[in-house]
């Protein structure tokens, strides 16, 4: 009797450590992830007030419509003109007169991996000249 309460304790003791050390880990890659926004918030800040024609040839390559998921108003905190709909829906509160910031996002293919959720735009690569046919 007394072996299996000291093996109960030990599993116990082990579930809580293992239960801590994913907390642990779930924490970790979430500071990573909120990293990756800072950086590309103020990479595409730099970008779209002093490297405009780099951006002009990013947005070239850029495919797809907003889904309007609103997962872009939520890199690092929500932004206060998003307004959530019970259907699942979003708009904002400042379409026409939003800044240049979000009227571009996303700005090439890194930016995706910045939002929770989907993204309904995609990049392609360079396109291919083609020569014409005879």
């Amino acid at each position: 009797m007394k072996q299996t309460s000291k093996s109960r304790a030990a599993a116990s003791r082990r579930s809580f450590e293992e239960r801590l050390a994913a907390r642990r880990a779930r924490a970790v890659e979430d500071a990573k992830f909120r990293a990756r926004q800072v950086h590309g918030k103020l990479r595409r800040f730099v970008r779209i007030r002093f490297r405009s024609e780099e951006v002009v040839e990013a947005l070239a390559l850029r495919r797809g419509d907003c889904n309007r998921c609103g997962a872009c108003c939520e890199i690092l905190f929500k932004c206060p003109f998003l307004k959530k709909h019970g259907d699942g829906t979003t708009t904002c509160g400042i379409y026409e007169d939003r800044p240049r910031q979000c009227r571009l996002f996303p700005i090439d293919r890194r930016d995706l991996a910045e939002v929770r959720g989907t993204c309904s735009f995609y990049f392609i690569e360079r396109p291919i000249k083609l020569e014409r046919a005879s």
